[in-house]
């Protein structure tokens, strides 16, 4: 099989990417997956474990002389959130993702490149059959499924799992970046129930938005980016100014942690408004800014007669979703230009009786993540609808003193040639979970530089990847 990744440094850890990247790994379906990890730690020699929900656990013995050398532990996650352009005609249950290589970077031709965490994994497991390596004490590498919704793997791992107690997570995606801490989150769920009816003497149109950049919803989500969901509804809205709507289908999103790349609803308008409806959309549309998002269509067509939401429903769903605070509703007091506190409409599907409207809150501070669940508090009670919302985590706290980063970063600052800096992520990591089942636990975040994870802009800086390698070779042979 053609190599498109040959000839990278360091090849040990891109090929063992590239293999990664030809199995099918979806949040959810990592079964395939695992099977080709446990083929190849047979093939070299390495213990393999695997529970009941499909972590696992693969172990380089200590080299002859240094068993006393305290374990590392190398953790990464097998599942990735599998986007693509709709244009695309790739099914990630079975093909390969079509890699292609452009100068420095390593990127995907139209789906998610999975860099988000395939090549976490590829680091670790290539330290566990590095030839190179010596003077090393007992290896660890921990593979969970299910990080991209919601940490399931590593939440249901039971205790004794593992044996070490410094775990170096490869999870975080700037080089020259030590993460030391975590956001967590939590969340609040409108539902809309209704009752669709029969309009006999009103027209269909539908309409489309599509082409946005979408994103990492904590990597990403200071960026100025349309969330598709809430665009869609304010155009809406604006075409209720005009007339009378009703909803009879609204869809948008795919995941709750990735930024909304596209959206449509299909409306029924009072017969012969189409012109008029098409006309309005029209030039609400040339009014939005295009300065970020130069890839946004919004496309108006007329559809299909069906059964559809009251007008007076419709227009709280929509009011509703419009006024849904998207995006950084505060900023960090620790860590400079680090978002503290976020909001993201994910995904929207409406059902045959309701309309459920999840959002996800991210966020480092309880007291902060109060104040902004009282701002969704009452946009619920604003338009009496009802709403559930989840009591949020903190995450992962630093521990700016453990004796284990000092020793990351030296070796860091040693082979990047400069000082590295120190800060917390906004996006969650699993470093939290793994916390609550070994409080002793001692754990530093690292990784390569990747570019908008989570959407088909994604790719993933070369030359960052070889000075990872560099860092976690040295982090092992430590004396």
């Amino acid at each position: 099989m053609n190599k498109i990744l040959s000839g990278l440094k360091p090849e040990i850890v891109w090929e063992i990417f590239e293999e990664i990247t030809r199995v099918p790994r979806c949040s959810g379906k990592e079964e395939k997956l695992q099977g080709f990890v446990e083929t190849w730690a047979k093939t070299y020699n390495i213990d393999f474990k695997k529970d009941a929900t499909g972590n696992i656990l693969l172990t380089r013995k200590a080299e002859r002389g240094n068993e006393n050398i305290p374990t590392l532990m190398l953790q990464a996650h097998q599942d990735m959130v599998c986007e693509k352009k709709p244009e695309i005609s790739h099914d990630f249950n079975s093909d390969p993702i079509p890699l292609k290589v452009d100068f420095d970077k390593v990127s995907s031709n139209g789906t998610s490149l999975g860099a988000d965490n395939g090549i976490g994994m590829a680091l670790a497991m290539a330290l566990l059959i590095d030839p190179t390596l010596s003077k090393h004490g007992k290896i660890e590498v921990i593979l969970t499924v299910g990080e991209e919704v919601g940490f399931t793997g590593v939440r249901n791992m039971k205790p004794g799992f593992f044996s070490g107690k410094r775990m170096l997570n490869l999870d975080s995606e700037d080089v020259g970046v030590i993460t030391i801490s975590s956001a967590g989150g939590g969340g609040t769920e409108y539902v809309v129930p209704y009752k669709k009816e029969r309009s006999d003497s009103w027209e269909a149109l539908k309409i489309e938005v599509t082409g946005l950049l979408g994103g990492h919803s904590g990597v990403d989500i200071q960026l100025p980016r349309f969330n598709a969901i809430i665009l869609l509804a304010q155009g809406l809205r604006k075409l209720s100014e005009l007339m009378q709507i009703k909803l009879a289908h609204l869809e948008g999103g795919t995941r709750s942690n990735a930024i909304p790349r596209s959206a449509y609803a299909e409306v029924l308008i009072p017969m012969g408004k189409s012109g008029s409806a098409i006309e309005c959309i029209k030039n609400w549309d040339s009014s939005l800014s295009r300065s970020e998002e130069k890839g946004l269509i919004i496309n108006t067509t007329q559809s299909l007669l069906k059964d559809a939401v009251s007008n007076e429903v419709s227009m709280k769903i929509i009011n509703l979703i419009s006024e849904i605070p998207q995006g950084v509703f505060s900023w960090s007091k620790v860590y400079e230009n680090l978002v503290q506190t976020s909001n993201n409409l994910g995904v929207v599907k409406s059902e045959e009786d309701k309309i459920r409207i999840p959002v996800s809150t991210r966020t480092s501070n309880l007291e902060d993540y109060q104040k902004n669940q009282g701002v969704l508090k009452a946009l619920g009670e604003k338009y009496e609808v009802d709403y559930t919302q989840r009591a949020g985590s903190s995450g992962w706290n630093a521990k700016p003193d453990s004796s284990f980063l000092k020793m990351v970063e030296a070796c860091y600052n040693e082979v990047y040639g400069k000082k590295t800096k120190l800060t917390g992520v906004h996006g969650g990591l699993e470093c939290g979970a793994f916390i609550q089942l070994d409080l002793e636990l001692e754990i530093v975040s690292i990784g390569p530089s990747i570019k908008y994870p989570h959407s088909p802009s994604e790719y993933l800086e070369i030359n960052s990847v070889n000075i990872l390698w560099q860092v976690v070779r040295k982090i092992a042979e430590f004396e």
